[in-house]
């Protein structure tokens, strides 16, 4: 069974403009196109000397607003819409330029011909009919396309108002992990292991007493240096496991194995830094590490577009302290920075995650 981990979002923090309801929004902007387009109108009242001829311009120009109104608030709604929409056998996608070209394009011919046929059919043009017609189409593109112009600049604000957003709590994320990445990095309970392993090291085997402290040196190195990088290479990833598993083997012996299967095509590949190294820590924190069972620890690559950890389930009979927190801020930063979440997979006996995995050609800020 696969458990798809989703976390809510805290943005609290976040102060900028209020981005209003979209239908108080479309309601304010075509009023003030329909303002904008009717106020030429209204000087040539100025002009006429008859109060019946008044009463009627000033109604035909009231119609006139009515139609710029509703014409702009129908191009508003149909250019901001984000969400697919079915109507018996008709769909619109908006994420598909073709259908959004040609949406606007039927949606203008067909709201031209409705209202110049209803206003003819109420009044009688002031003009010349065809100079009247050509009037009233010029005027009738230009609401239209000021529409949608407004429309698509709603959209480009929107858009930076998300990734504000996102970026905000991206560097939230990123503060934290990097707090708590300090935190393992001078944890004491970490130190005094490696110290102890180091000093029975020195004891038994001074060859394996330098390996681990060179691995030591490389593990604190790439904690530090990593921390500068959103996203890493999955080379540079595995070096940094690499000298990780060998402080492991140095602490545990044959105790904990550690297998890679990951295809040298793969490395380039990229992910959050310390990724790995978290849920291998995870695993060795939370299972029974013994002799007569060692503890196995896979890592291996998932097709193309995820790196899975897995483990035996070997709980602990008492349970260890957890906060879970490095697991959800993984979560969160896969999230923003890859575009897709861990998978977390538990079944009786075996417990994976899957770190999703993206291209150097989909991050280019490496």
């Amino acid at each position: 069974m696969a458990i798809k981990i989703s976390l809510p979002v805290m943005l609290k923090t976040f102060k900028s403009y209020t981005i209003p309801a979209k239908p108080k929004l479309v309601a304010l902007t075509a009023l003030a196109i329909a303002v904008l387009f009717t106020l030429p109108r209204l000087a040539v009242l100025r002009h006429l000397q008859s109060g019946i001829l008044i009463d009627l311009r000033l109604f035909d120009f009231l119609m006139r607003a009515v139609y710029t109104f509703l014409v702009a608030a129908t191009f508003l709604l149909l250019n901001l819409q984000h969400q697919k929409i079915s109507l018996g056998f008709l769909a619109y996608d908006p994420a598909s330029i073709y259908q959004k070209i040609g949406y606007n394009i039927v949606l203008f011919f067909l709201l031209n011909f409705s209202f110049l046929q209803l206003h003819l059919s109420l009044f009688d043009p002031y003009l010349h009919e065809k100079v009247f017609r050509f009037l009233f189409n010029m005027t009738f593109i230009l609401e239209a396309m000021l529409a949608i112009f407004i429309a698509h600049i709603y959209r480009l604000l929107f858009y930076n108002h998300q990734v504000r957003i996102a970026n905000e709590h991206l560097l939230k994320v990123n503060a934290e992990t990097r707090y708590e990445m300090l935190i393992n990095q001078v944890n004491p309970h970490f130190l005094f292991n490696s110290f102890n392993t180091v000093n029975a090291l020195i004891h038994t085997n001074q060859q394996e007493a330098v390996h681990f402290i060179n691995n030591m040196s490389d593990v604190f190195r790439y904690m530090l240096e990593s921390g500068k990088h959103n996203l890493v290479t999955l080379r540079e990833e595995m070096q940094f496991m690499n000298a990780y598993a060998g402080m492991l083997k140095g602490r545990y012996g044959d105790k904990l194995i550690l297998h890679f299967n990951i295809p040298q095509e793969a490395e380039r590949m990229m992910l959050p830094p310390i990724a790995i190294q978290i849920l291998v820590e995870n695993a060795v924190k939370h299972n029974v590490i013994a002799a007569r069972t060692p503890l196995r620890i896979g890592i291996s690559l998932e097709g193309r577009s995820g790196l899975t950890v897995t483990n035996p389930i070997k709980e602990k009979k008492i349970a260890p302290y957890s906060t879970g927190i490095g697991l959800s801020n993984l979560n969160q930063r896969c999230s923003y920075l890859c575009n897709r979440e861990i998978i977390v997979r538990r079944t009786a006996h075996e417990f994976s995650v899957t770190i999703p995995l993206i291209t150097p050609d989909e991050y280019t800020d490496h």
